[in-house]
């Protein structure tokens, strides 16, 4: 299976944000490092048509924090690695992400694919069949507004999803979507990874290989029992400064 990795914020802030997040440069750099000797990295859209014996490496980030273009960029370029940054639409031009101009000028990197990432990254499964639709395409909408390319890749706001907004992706001319361990790991459903401060080399390395999720599939299945019976989950979704994922 391939390898979906997901990256927020390269930064070192002097707390942990929520969800720890944040990764700072210099390990960020190691981990493209050890990625560049190691692993086949491809664009995101390859790991839709490759074989999954194959077992290709694809980078992504959520949200569109303002450290993608001025530190996170700099060193994929290093490393001539590409990735996928799905945009929080509505989030464009707030303090510490992306502004609109910036968005137009990181989309034309040709490192660099654009997908969505929800309008004002809500949680899909608690919202209405219509407003959900809605998110999907006005989040659409204004990304090709403002980079003038096609965005039909999406990233679902922790990495929550189910079968109706699996169709609801499919219905708003997306191509494929992305959770975190949630859904079928079908076309609208695909599985990624997530990266954050507490990941040493060791961890990373097992993420990569996908080594780590054998194990976060039993125990995402184990929640899905546990909440049926009436218990807390053991995973609960990160959380950022702007949502989560």
């Amino acid at each position: 299976m391939h390898s979906i990795l997901i990256y927020h914020t390269i930064s070192s802030p002097a707390e942990p944000m929520a969800g720890d997040i944040d990764i700072p440069p210099h390990r960020f750099e190691r981990q493209l490092q050890w990625l560049s000797r190691w692993r086949k990295v491809v664009t995101l859209d390859e790991t839709l048509t490759a074989p999954r014996r194959q077992r290709l490496t694809a980078i992504t980030f959520d949200d569109g924090f303002h450290d993608n273009l001025t530190v996170a960029l700099p060193l994929l370029e290093q490393f001539r690695l590409p990735m996928t940054l799905f945009v929080t639409a509505g989030f464009l031009g707030r303090d510490g992400y992306l502004s609109p101009e910036e968005l137009r000028e990181i989309s034309k990197h040709p490192l660099i694919t654009i997908g969505a990432h929800g309008l004002f990254h809500r949680h899909f499964n608690r919202l209405t069949e219509e407003e959900a639709r809605d998110e999907l395409v006005e989040s659409r909408r204004m990304l090709e507004s403002l980079t003038r390319k096609t965005v039909d890749l999406m990233a679902w706001p922790y990495g929550e999803c189910n079968e109706t907004l699996e169709r609801l992706s499919a219905e708003s001319g997306y191509r494929a979507s992305w959770s975190v361990w949630k859904g079928s790991n079908s076309q609208h459903s695909l599985w990624r990874v997530p990266l954050g401060r507490r990941d040493n080399l060791p961890r990373f390395i097992a993420k990569a290989l996908g080594a780590y999720l054998p194990v976060k599939f039993v125990e995402t299945k184990f929640d899905g029992l546990r909440n049926r019976s009436g218990h807390q989950p053991i995973y609960q979704p990160e959380a950022t400064a702007g949502g989560s994922l």
